[in-house]
């Protein structure tokens, strides 16, 4: 299975993307008329013909003309064999829903459902959390603010409350009255959050929600339902399509795309899968994604997605062309780049550090051609699936390429997918009025365990596996003797424990040697030839001629554990405060690693406190990827386990450790030689940021 992109600009040979390199997002970037939307519509299509099923936002009209057929005749002569375009229309539903109108298909939202059942604790937390944030931005709140902050903590604590005691929030009327007169249980918490004035505010806020264009928003049609979306009972792909320019304000659709978002956070949560059972396409997703200090409500969640969705199947397709207005951690994410045309020094610029940090090596040559690719050319970056960038042209599309006003969109739905949607407005309305019965799992326990597995990424006991999918130990225990004898879980332990752990085969973890799970690395963005050219300062000799010289390099990887932790700290009249801190420590030596401006110090013996420490978390240049250990080349040896760095940490720092996660910092270690003399000597410098390390650790 794969998508067919268009040929390659030297040999015109078909460019193609395997449906897995999907499981780590796609992300077109180009300037205005680069072809990036073409592109990514051309995605779509390709979807469709892998029966793979679509959510779609778009928020200018653009995307919704996948419901139109191209001229046969111009798809032809632009090389696009036709057969493509019969077998999308054959298999694809193509629906326009439109929030707040009746143009398409009319669509609501509720954000104030709580998760369901099966939800795990955490991660409903999450969700809620998340119902919090959007509901607070939506309501005119500056996140940031102090009011802001009092606002949605006001509102969490009510809707967490709310939620563990099984109750409902009918509409926003209902949740301005819960707002101005809380539960009594939480009254003391809650009034400990903001003004006495504030809940009035919050609360009139809401009624606004209740009268007038806003109100259709959640009233008007069929509810956001990725179950719904889903639905292929009529033996089509689905295409859904949401049109956001029905939506009066920038805050409105904020708001709509922040409950979308939480529901298909939800939803994935409670359907993991092994294959890529869906594709998520935003077009132009700088407004809701943007980085520090702008916190819009979508972000949030949309930057979890970026981080977790893989894991459950969903793969996220992006395009924009203001890169550096999106939060660069959650572009780190991203495993396959579509470069198209960029003009002006400052858009390349903007692309440097991402090229950098995916293809080092050739960098410099993709940042040169960059201005004079042609629209609809583009330069794939795909490591995962090709060694080389490959320049390739998109292949025509097979259906019609316009931007789509709100007058428009009657044509494009077909009286099918109208009659489809109505029968799912009526199961809605039916359901509403009838209890709510406790969900039964429909999936045998054995594929449970292995999409569990999946998701979880790492080695889990049998009793956490019982615990989390809320069945009998026994039973859990019975399936994973049966998956270990076929090959398809392994089970292993960690030095000095007696508890067995279980993961996929096919993750290659090795529990004996403290691997245990993903491990997060930072990419290389120093090519061995710009490590060498900064360490020439560092060689003996002056301006004129250095009496030392690099004869050697070699690229590895020194294993460090990220340790979260708690410690007590005094305040005045001997009152003690739990505080949260993050650790980074070798795991060779055990030192604690700080950042200084020019080097990464390992440090044997602390001399000042560790609170005053800068770490890794505190440069922006250095983001995380999680990789599988079969996919880091020449994987370092850890010689220190978690159970050794916490019994360190409680030792010397008198910290409670919490979890610890294994981290790959990539390093050039570059062999200097005296010219004359026999002496020998090695320099260290993270291939990240170019800091020299220095201190208590080993380069092996």
């Amino acid at each position: 299975m794969s998508f067919f992109l268009g040929r390659e600009m030297v040999n015109e040979s078909a460019v193609e993307l395997p449906v897995k390199a999907f499981h780590r997002h796609f992300m077109a970037l180009g300037a205005s008329g680069s072809g990036k939307t073409v592109l990514c519509k051309c995605v779509m299509e390709e979807a469709v013909r892998n029966d793979i099923p679509l959510i779609i936002v778009d928020p200018q009209g653009d995307i919704s003309s996948l419901a139109l057929k191209g001229n046969p005749e111009e798809i032809e002569r632009h090389g696009t064999p036709l057969p493509i375009q019969e077998e999308f229309f054959e298999k694809a539903r193509v629906a326009i829903f439109t929030p707040a109108s009746s143009k398409g298909i009319p669509i609501s939202v509720n954000p104030l459902k709580f998760p369901s059942e099966g939800t795990p604790r955490e991660e409903s937390i999450l969700a809620l959390d998340m119902t919090a944030t959007s509901l607070t931005s939506f309501l005119g709140y500056d996140l940031g603010s102090d009011a802001g902050k009092g606002a949605k903590a006001y509102l969490f604590t009510i809707l967490e409350h709310l939620w563990r005691e099984g109750q409902t929030i009918k509409d926003m009327g209902h949740m301005a009255d819960i707002v101005l007169r809380p539960p009594a249980k939480i009254t003391g918490t809650l009034y400990d959050l903001v003004t006495k004035k504030e809940p009035q505010e919050i609360a009139r806020k809401l009624r606004y929600l209740t009268v007038g264009t806003p109100s259709l928003m959640f009233q008007m049609g069929v509810q956001i339902d990725i179950d719904m979306f889903m639905d292929r009972s009529d033996g089509k792909v689905p295409v859904n399509i949401i049109y956001m320019n029905t939506l009066s304000s920038a805050n409105d659709k904020q708001f709509f795309l922040a409950t979308l978002l939480r529901e298909l956070y939800c939803w994935m949560l409670k359907n993991p899968s092994e294959d890529v059972q869906m594709l998520f396409y935003v077009d132009e997703i700088a407004p809701y994604i943007p980085p520090y200090p702008r916190n819009p409500s979508p972000k949030e969640a949309y930057a979890f997605l970026f981080k977790q969705a893989r894991k459950y199947g969903i793969g996220l397709v992006a395009a924009t062309q203001n890169v550096t207005d999106i939060d660069y951690k959650a572009l780190a994410q991203v495993n396959t780049w579509c470069l198209g045309r960029m003009m002006t020094k400052q858009d390349i610029a903007r692309v440097q550090k991402i090229i950098q940090s995916i293809d080092p090596m050739r960098a410099d040559m993709v940042l040169q051609r960059l201005p004079s690719l042609r629209t609809g050319e583009f330069l794939m970056l795909s490591p995962d699936v090709y060694g080389n960038v490959v320049d390739f042209q998109v292949r025509w599309l097979v259906t019609n390429h316009l931007t789509l006003d709100e007058k428009d969109l009657p044509q494009c739905l077909s009286p099918e997918s109208k009659l489809f949607f109505e029968k799912h407005l009526l199961e809605q309305r039916e359901v509403a009025e009838k209890p709510t019965a406790p969900s039964i799992p429909s999936k045998p326990l054995e594929e449970r365990i292995r999409l569990f597995l999946n998701s979880a990424r790492q080695g889990v006991s049998a009793d956490s596996i019982a615990e989390n999918l809320k069945v009998d130990d026994e039973d859990v225990k019975e399936v994973l003797s049966e998956l270990v004898k076929t090959g398809v879980v392994e089970k292993g332990r960690v030095k000095s424990s007696v508890e067995n752990l279980y993961w996929l085969s096919k993750f290659g973890f090795k529990p004996s040697k403290n691997i245990i799970g993903e491990i997060l690395t930072i990419p290389m963005r120093i090519t061995q030839v710009e490590a060498s050219k900064r360490a020439k300062s560092m060689l003996e000799g002056g301006f004129f001629g250095k009496k030392e010289e690099i004869y050697d390099a070699e690229f590895l990887h020194i294993p460090i554990w990220r340790v979260s932790a708690t410690r007590e700290t005094k305040k005045l009249f001997f009152f003690k405060k739990k505080e949260f801190d993050t650790y980074y420590m070798s795991a060779q030596t055990g030192a604690i690693i700080s950042l200084e401006k020019k080097e990464i110090v390992f440090h044997k013996l602390m001399t000042k406190g560790v609170e005053k420490l800068k770490d890794l978390d505190d440069d922006d240049d250095i983001t995380f990827i999680p990789k599988l250990p079969g996919e880091v080349e020449s994987f370092p040896r850890i010689g220190m386990g978690a159970d050794k760095i916490y019994r360190k940490l409680r030792l010397t720092l008198g910290v409670k450790p919490v979890s610890a996660e294994m981290i790959l910092l990539p390093v050039w270690t570059l062999k200097v030689r005296h010219k004359k003399k026999l002496a020998k000597r090695t320099i260290i410098m993270d291939a990240a940021t170019g800091r020299i390390l220095s201190g208590h650790f080993r380069a092996r």
